[in-house]
């Protein structure tokens, strides 16, 4: 058994996720596959276009044997915490032979000598990093400034691209943990990561979200063209069934009221709110009516709309700095929660369950009994990440509470 393993968002499934699947498949050899998937809200602070259980039915349509979900405290933070999380999670099934991602730069090299130095943290690396900083420029900035002044070589633009700067995160999570996972990358192709414009074919997920948010129709071809068959179906039957699409603006209230009622106190405690963001936060919600309003208004070069938008996020679970901070320092810290699987998922969890390091979650009725600590805590914060994300849902009917608990697992042949 050879298994490849993946981490993925899959919002939603489009033809270039196809492509990294088949190919890393290729390049791998790999017997099996399994995906560490986001869940009902993802990396860059917004709920995803439809539930993590349609998105489980795409994936295991596109090829993926076991789709574990990746806990929301971590798929909705910061690129290295979000890496992190998901790589830790892959290493904890004790099975996973490759770590495949998509790059722009679509070659190893230059990425693991950028890892290196974040993971080692030179004391020039550190010095520049603190210079920058204090220059105003934002942390993502200041990094990629300092590490283009120690590799004066790199290719041009290597830290600018959006899944560069994932792949380089999971390397260097495949270093901190020791991990024997190795690292394949597939080239990116067709359109940029947040591209908006609709192509004819191999779109960005960004494109296909933001065509369904203009008011575009499910039924429109550029849809077809752009989208496998399995996830056009599955995304229309959703659509139609009204539990989709689901956007930010849906939670614009509910943001907008934690964010007038909390104390600056209160709010300073929320992951990614530093250096007196919990001013500028509650005074523009005053000034807002919608969540696109209030983003729009606190956003700064400085402050990037993604950092705005996961903080406003993870006001619907109420997670803390401190809380986020021991879950990523506790490796024994995590569980293994499926949402999908197939034939070949079942060969794989009887191989986790001899060797996994941390719980494997099938129900989660019985998560109560199976974990304890931290590992209970940041379980408990996926269920109201849900039971927030269905309020969301614009048919009133389908919003009921604890859906973890009530949606089976998704089995295919």
């Amino acid at each position: 058994m050879k298994v490849l393993g993946i981490i993925s968002e899959y919002n939603p499934l489009h033809m270039g996720h196809v492509y990294h699947i088949k190919t890393s498949i290729e390049k791998t050899g790999a017997t099996h596959t399994l995906c560490v998937m986001s869940g009902n809200f993802v990396q860059r602070g917004e709920p995803a276009i439809v539930d993590k259980w349609a998105r489980t039915r795409m994936a295991l349509n596109a090829g993926i044997d076991l789709v574990l979900e990746l806990p929301v405290v971590f798929a909705c933070a910061s690129a290295e915490i979000f890496a992190y999380g998901a790589v830790r999670t892959l290493h904890n099934t004790g099975v996973v032979d490759f770590l495949s991602f998509g790059s722009e730069q679509g070659e190893l090299e230059p990425l693991k000598r950028i890892a290196s130095i974040l993971h080692e943290e030179p004391d020039e690396y550190r010095k520049l990093l603190k210079k920058y900083l204090n220059e105003g420029y934002s942390f993502p900035l200041s990094r990629e400034k300092a590490i283009l002044s120690i590799i004066n070589d790199l290719p041009g633009n290597i830290m600018s691209h959006s899944n560069n700067i994932l792949a380089i995160e999971y390397i260097k999570a495949l270093k901190r943990l020791k991990s024997d996972m190795q690292p394949v990358t597939v080239k990116r192709v067709g359109a940029a990561y947040l591209s908006t414009e609709m192509l004819s074919s191999f779109s960005s997920a960004t494109a296909v979200r933001k065509f369904l948010q203009d008011g575009g129709a499910i039924t429109d071809p550029v849809l077809s063209h752009n989208l496998p068959d399995f996830t056009f179906k599955i995304l229309q039957a959703e659509i139609t069934g009204r539990r989709g699409p689901v956007f930010a603006d849906a939670f614009s209230e509910i943001v907008l009221h934690r964010l007038r009622t909390m104390s600056p106190e209160e709010l300073r405690n929320v992951p990614d709110v530093t250096e007196g963001l919990e001013n500028r936060l509650i005074s523009c919600s005053l000034r807002s009516g919608t969540l696109s309003e209030l983003i729009d208004m606190v956003a700064t070069s400085r402050y990037p709309s993604t950092r705005i938008r996961r903080i406003t996020a993870n006001l619907l679970w109420g997670v803390t700095k401190n809380q986020l901070k021991s879950f990523v320092s506790d490796d024994r810290c995590g569980y293994l929660r499926v949402l999908g699987f197939n034939s070949k998922g079942r060969e794989l969890l009887a191989r986790i369950r001899k060797e996994a390091k941390v719980p494997l979650i099938t129900k989660v009725a019985n998560y109560r009994d199976q974990l304890s600590g931290a590992s209970k805590l940041m379980f408990e914060y996926d269920i109201k990440a849900t039971n927030s994300y269905v309020l969301a849902f614009p048919d009133p009917g389908q919003r009921m509470g604890d859906q973890d608990f009530t949606t089976p697992i998704v089995k295919t042949d």
